[in-house]
């Protein structure tokens, strides 16, 4: 494997597809002495087919069908991506009626399904009664995917004893790819002639990354998540651009390709001080919870799959706060000014018999974008990984203790380079009891006008009997779930709090802050949506897959979960609060940004320009009610 290929997992691709031609910015100013690149698309002038002989595509394809030949629907993963542990797990699963059944189509025939991942099993995709029994017997967690039906089916099996403790199916939804796909994809963008003549040159594998990163393309059966698309990448740092190539692993071809710029930077591809520990990390935060006492707060914390830092079972003064609270995504879109006008459509691409149309917004603009999933090191693909272990630290008031709050660092090896990210997830925790909810993003991304929206989940533990209410001048009760715009509020109770979540017939629970730049954290606000749903197990309890659009201004990826003749009036309430920030590479309006400066000693130094979300939780006093 390439070195590129090893470090593969741990870079974040930003490259789908729009047709533009800057990249867009609201002000219009742009910085100084930067040079405009101009971005343009490449669609597909030759016919799928030509990867049929590529030896990568050949070998696969021609398993996939051997296997269903003799009556198997799942490609099993080879035997150097699993332990022997992973053997008896996959050797278990594909023999059992249940994890099978989705794989023959109403007809009898046999649907095309890989098996994806098989690793140790960590506590965040486990029920409780699964967690039970994985403490003192060897879990794995399995995924698959079906490519017909687009959905993922995910597995918790008991090694030792030989038994699958859990399925779970998970429909329009995609999994990460196996290892022997990262090496199809990777094999594709290199025999693409449309990549060599772009390039000017044959590419090779190290002049390549980010080849097992999921891509989505607007307005094409990547971007409405029905086929499972990745895109390999070719950065040029000192030319300040890369193209993008996005493969489409359903049908076996490059769907198309985009040059984009990546912004100037200087940044060292190697940071010195990144002293990640992958095992001490899995063994201590992600295969077990951490407890932690400090100020009256009792609460347990861990890493998850996918969904980043957790925070679970917090109570204040022995009462009952928080059931969970954790950033699941963070979604990121690009958005192109112009340049529908300049799409050249005298060659069609088609999947499937349909042709790909481009999606136009107003005045000829186009959105594309990404998913970003933050998770463990190890036995995850989450592309953002962390960077050290969490951390729990004192909280100030000038020289006064207030509080303390958790943090975990997550973050691309090679940031703050341009396509690079860094996020943090941080739980605040007053000695009054509030607490806040924050995600902070470091930049750099891809380029100088991403709009980002982590989506945040908060179950509260008041009560299994919950009210939720809304300040419009007085305060009004939601009776079914909803969402809300914080941008469209006209006022706030106290100049401060416009939501409360409260114990049914009482006033015991807490006010809701939105952050508009209050917090002293050079926040421009969080103009957020912020949904109410009915508790369901399955709507985020445990890890989730990649949940909605990067790119669908008009959703957070919430509203699947949104039943609008569903109660909550008195009901076990969740919380979901999808902020909205722009960033901004300005010189001295820097925002959501990171670069490399020359410092006072001669050396470089990154410097960063973070950017804070997440909303304040205040008990309601005894005054007040």
């Amino acid at each position: 494997m390439s070195r590129e290929s090893k470090i593969s997992i741990a870079i974040l691709l930003l490259g789908f597809i729009g047709i533009i031609t800057y990249w867009f910015n609201d002000s219009g100013v742009e910085q100084k002495n930067s040079t405009l690149i101009k971005e343009r698309i490449v669609l597909p002038n030759h016919d799928a087919d030509i990867y049929q002989n590529v030896p990568e595509v050949k070998s696969y394809i021609d398993d996939v069908k051997k296997h269903l030949a003799k009556g198997e629907a799942v490609l099993p993963l080879d035997s150097s991506e699993l332990d022997s542990k992973g053997v008896k797990a996959q050797a278990l699963l594909l023999k059992d009626r249940e994890f099978l059944k989705d794989t023959i189509s109403f007809d009898g025939k046999l649907q095309h399904n890989d098996m994806m991942t098989i690793r140790p099993a960590i506590t965040s995709v486990m029920s409780s009664n699964t967690q039970q029994i994985c403490q003192t017997h060897t879990c794995y967690q399995a995924l698959k995917y079906n490519f017909v039906s687009n959905t993922t089916t995910r597995a918790v099996v008991d090694v030792d004893n030989e038994k699958i403790l859990e399925i779970k199916r998970f429909p329009d939804m995609q999994p990460d790819i196996s290892l022997r796909l990262t090496h199809v994809a990777q094999a594709i963008a290199l025999y693409a002639p449309e990549v060599k003549k772009e390039l000017g040159e044959n590419p090779s594998f190290k002049d390549m990354s980010m080849a097992n990163v999921r891509g989505s393309i607007n307005g094409s059966p990547c971007e409405n998540a029905d086929h499972l698309c990745v895109a390999p990448t070719f950065s040029y740092h000192e030319k300040e651009e890369a193209l993008w190539a996005i493969i489409d692993l359903t049908d076996m071809k490059l769907a198309a390709a985009k040059w984009a710029g990546l912004g100037k930077t200087t940044t060292p591809s190697c940071i010195s001080e990144r002293s990640l520990q992958n095992r001490q990390i899995m063994e201590n935060f992600c295969q077990k919870d951490t407890l932690h006492e400090e100020d009256d707060w009792r609460l347990s914390y861990r890493i998850t799959g996918s969904d980043g830092l957790e925070v679970i079972n917090a109570s204040f003064k022995g009462q009952e706060v928080l059931t969970s609270a954790k950033v699941v995504d963070w979604h990121v879109s690009y958005k192109a000014k112009e340049g529908a006008s300049t799409l050249d459509t005298s060659t069609d691409t088609y999947v499937e018999g349909r042709r790909v149309e481009y999606v136009k917004g107003d005045n000829d603009e186009f959105f594309f974008g990404y998913n970003d999933a933050m998770g463990c090191p190890m036995f995850s693909t989450s592309v953002v990984l962390p960077f050290n272990a969490p951390r729990v630290k004192a909280l100030y008031k000038g020289d006064k203790k207030v509080g303390f709050y958790l943090l975990q660092d997550y973050r691309n090896p090679k940031w703050p380079m341009a396509c690079n990210y860094r996020y943090e997830n941080r739980f605040e925790f007053y000695n009054d009891g509030s607490f806040r909810v924050v995600g902070v993003n470091k930049g750099r991304g891809c380029g100088k006008n991403a709009l980002y929206r982590p989506v945040m989940r908060i179950d509260m533990a008041l009560s299994d009997k919950e009210e939720f209410y809304k300040y419009d001048g007085a305060w009004k009760k939601w009776s079914v779930e909803g969402s809300d715009f914080q941008n469209d509020a006209k006022v706030y109770d106290n100049d401060r709090y416009l939501y409360k979540i409260v114990k049914q017939g009482s006033k015991q629970g807490y006010y809701i802050e939105p952050n508009r730049g209050q917090f002293g954290d050079k926040s421009r606000g969080d103009n957020a949506t912020l949904f109410t749903t009915l508790y369901k197990e399955g709507e985020g309890e445990q890890d989730l897959l990649t949940l909605g659009s990067c790119c669908k201004l008009s959703e957070d990826g919430v509203e699947r979960y949104l039943e609008k003749t569903e109660s909550i009036d008195g009901e076990n309430i969740v919380l979901w609060y999808v902020p909205r920030v722009k960033n901004d590479a300005r010189e001295g309006h820097e925002y959501c940004w990171a670069d490399t400066v020359l410092g006072e000693d001669g050396n470089l130094k990154v410097k960063v320009w973070p950017c804070s979300v997440g909303p304040k939780f205040v008990p309601i006093l005894d005054k007040e009610i």
